[in-house]
């Protein structure tokens, strides 16, 4: 098999009780906690003293006991169900309150629910799908003691199908950027906010190998010289920074800011599953200044270029949080949470003002692959339902039209009503744990190819904030290009080396 030459694999933490069930004092621990915030904040402030924080600290207890999984010690900092955890708590907590006590509701929509009521009933979808997505998850599993043995990989053919295909994606990057004139027309296109979706409308397969160099590169440097990096961390650091500005002038130009972060968050994953363990410190390091990233970026985002010198020239962000409509409570409510935009759908639904769809977005996902030449329809999309849903009849004389993202639960109810809404968990709570398996394998295993895939489909992790095509598209662009690389290396393994072959004294001891 394919072994970490050089290296020793990293032995896994807390990998005894990833998919079985977890230990009562989590629970215990994350009704404590999240009890005492709750009463706290009620007392403190008025607009919380309301029915809806009932069913919203009932699901804040039950995901807050998956959150509470990343501190507990021995845990990797990287264990899917833990982080899922993480992310759950900001969506189905933090981001509810947070509503209500900043007042900050999703703009521009058409005859708005009564806010804290329609949020007390998605609070209530949300516990009775938390309890599903907990069940799910802490289904035992049959784990093998010996991860499986699969096709070793032929490194020559993993770094010559690396570098054809990095040459491949900067000739795809080159004629991207010739389409728009040159390097000041490609920047200028990207900094248009009104036109820029238009600008690259059809342009979805150039998208993904033009930009997908920056991370091939990045992966075939850090496997190549994996054992140099577990000594210097200056190397490392250096190779991990030289991708986070390669992918802001190659993706975050675009207006994504995705484009950036995921990129560089999943180098982060690959450099601890395969070189060296990182620490929670570093972690919430990182996460720090990927809050601060969101928070100015966003200001480009939404006003180009434009903002961004005003803030340059005021040395304050008012005036560019006054120009561009993006301030920090947006940040924390909108970009970092669904509850607004997914109890509005849910009052839709009760009220029956809308039909489900019957998975028509799911299907509409699918052709996004697929060009338009060859089919002369194609199912209702997101943006035409959600656009009807959110601003009819506004939108019947072509104005409000909805880039929103929905969230799994919300796309859930657009599709198949309340019983969507709670089966998302449940496919939710499926993927998390089919992530988790594979990653407790992968951790434990000598060989090489489990660790590369293992960083690829962490990104699963992210779905419940997601669409169904955010997350495909996510899939295709984070995770196709290594996956095959991986696949072809597959293809010319050569035959396993006798056990008991490898030599100790040319293993290096990962440092934590």
């Amino acid at each position: 098999m394919t072994t970490l030459a050089g290296v020793t694999p990293a032995r896994a933490t807390g990998t005894r009780d990833k998919t079985g069930p977890k230990p009562r004092g989590d629970l215990l621990v994350a009704a404590i906690v999240v009890s005492a915030t709750s009463i706290a904040l009620a007392v403190c402030l008025p607009p919380l003293r309301h029915w809806f924080m009932i069913p919203t600290t009932l699901t804040g207890i039950l995901i807050g006991s998956e959150a509470v999984r990343w501190f507990r010690r021995g845990t990797d900092v990287f264990d899917p169900r833990a982080c899922a955890g993480l992310l759950g708590f900001q969506f189905l907590y933090v981001a509810p309150i947070l509503q209500v006590a900043l007042d900050e509701w999703v703009t521009h929509i058409y005859d708005p629910p009564p806010w804290r009521e329609a949020l007390g009933t998605l609070a209530i979808l949300n516990v009775i799908g938390t309890s599903l997505y907990r069940a799910t998850v802490t289904i035992p599993s049959r784990g093998r003691r010996q991860p499986r043995r699969s096709r070793p990989m032929h490194m020559p053919t993993f770094y010559a199908a690396g570098v054809i295909a990095v040459v491949l994606s900067l000739i795809a990057m080159r004629y991207e950027i010739a389409i728009f004139g040159g390097i000041d027309g490609f920047v200028a296109a990207m900094a248009d906010e009104i036109n820029r979706v238009k600008n690259m409308r059809g342009m979805g397969a150039l998208i993904l190998l033009s930009e997908a160099f920056p991370s091939l590169i990045f992966t075939l440097v850090l496997v190549r010289w994996r054992s140099t990096f577990a000594k210097h961390v200056l190397p490392l650091a250096a190779l991990v920074l030289a991708l986070a500005v390669t992918q802001f002038f190659v993706g975050g130009l675009k207006g994504s800011r995705s484009s950036t972060l995921w990129p560089l968050l999943l180098a982060l994953v690959l450099v601890h599953v395969l070189v060296r363990r990182i620490s929670r410190k570093v972690i919430v390091l990182v996460a720090v200044v990927m809050f601060a990233y969101l928070y100015i970026y966003a200001f480009y985002k939404a006003g180009g270029v434009k903002a961004i010198d005003e803030v340059r020239r005021t040395g304050t962000v008012q005036g560019a949080e006054s120009d561009t409509g993006r301030d920090l409570p947006l940040l924390l409510t909108a970009d970092l949470g669904r509850a607004d935009i997914q109890s509005v759908v849910l009052d839709r639904y009760l009220e029956g003002r809308f039909e489900p769809v019957m998975g028509a977005t799911y299907v509409n996902s699918l052709f996004m692959f697929i060009p338009d030449s060859l089919f002369s329809s194609v199912p209702t999309s997101k943006v035409d339902v959600g656009s009807r849903l959110l601003y009819s009849p506004g939108y019947e004389d072509g104005q409000g039209d909805s880039s929103k993202i929905y969230g799994m639960t919300g796309e859930g109810i657009i599709n198949f009503g309340l019983v969507g809404g709670v089966l998302s968990f449940v496919a939710f709570g499926l993927a998390v744990r089919a992530v988790q398996i594979y990653w407790t394998s992968a951790v434990q295993s000598p060989e090489l190819a489990p660790k590369l895939i293992a960083p690829m489909i962490w990104v699963v992790i992210n779905a419940q904030g997601a669409d169904l095509d955010n997350t495909l598209f996510s899939l295709c662009k984070y995770t196709m290009p290594v996956l095959l690389l991986v696949f072809l290396a597959r293809q010319f393994g050569r035959p396993e080396a006798p056990t008991g072959s490898a030599q100790p004294s040319r293993l290096l001891r990962i440092p934590r």
